[in-house]
């Protein structure tokens, strides 16, 4: 039985406060979330500082605050150069509650019981090519266990034929979760926990390829988890348009000599 080594972090819910979202119709959320170093800023559409891909101390809900569907240039933090290009897809399913609904957010507004959320990363950086998925999850009953969500292999079905890419030996799986407040039914107010792993795959130059080379639509995307469960995920037409620049960065998926 695959058994990853995860990091799991409980978080405080006297450190972080998440998001309040107030509407006229007196419908609040708390959230009780993961920290990355953001200050509530939202992310330059077309640049991302290299810090603030850094998943190992998870990401908002959602991944609240990055660009989808558009290539990002990767700056150093502290310098003004360009060190990669990523393109961020996500993915999400589970109920509304009456504030999404009304925002029209869905999904990826925050956690509520039964939604899921998926969070990918595709690029090339000096260093080399990556292709990271962050999962999401505040289940129903609030219980989860991280294998659950600990994606081992993917696939995409790239122009008749299907490439797997496998979960990167040299990379930590890591887990996290965390507690929220939501709204219930009646204007009761009740908590729950929700989870999140980051999970990095190995990826060459004929992976990268294949991706660059991707037929400009969207593509179907199988997880198989550490438990042996799958799932079909789309992944955008946008995100899928914009591999051939993202990996276009460096194609050899090398560092430098």
């Amino acid at each position: 039985m695959f058994a990853p080594v995860i990091a799991v972090k409980k978080i405080d819910e006297g450190i972080i406060m998440w998001k309040k979202y107030l509407s006229i119709f007196s419908t609040a959320l708390v959230i009780t979330g993961f920290l990355n170093g953001w200050q509530g800023r939202g992310i330059a559409q077309t640049t991302i500082e290299e810090d603030k891909l850094n998943t190992d101390k998870g990401i908002y809900w959602a991944g609240s605050g990055f660009p989808f569907s558009q290539v990002a240039n990767i700056k150093d933090t502290l310098v003004d150069a360009t060190l990669g290009k990523v393109v961020i897809d996500r993915h999400g399913e589970g109920t509304s509650d009456f504030s999404s609904f009304i925002t029209g957010t869905g999904p990826f507004s925050s956690p509520f019981p039964g939604r899921f959320v998926v969070v990918s990363f595709w690029g090339s950086k000096i260093e080399g090519c990556f292709v990271k998925m962050v999962i999401q999850s505040s289940p129903n009953n609030g219980q989860a266990e991280f294998e659950e969500l600990v994606p081992k292999t993917i696939q995409l079905g790239l122009n008749n034929q299907i490439l797997e890419l496998s979960r990167s030996e040299s990379t930590k799986v890591r887990g996290f979760k965390g507690d929220y407040t939501y709204t219930g039914t009646q204007n009761s107010k009740r908590s729950s926990t929700w989870y999140m792993t980051d999970t990095s795959f190995a990826i060459d130059s004929t992976a990268a390829n294949l991706l660059k080379n991707a037929p400009q639509k969207e593509i179907r995307m199988r997880l198989t988890f550490a438990n042996g469960d799958t799932k079909i995920i789309p992944i955008g037409k946008g995100t899928v348009e914009k591999w051939s620049e993202a990996y276009g960065f460096n194609s050899a998926c090398l560092p430098p000599n």
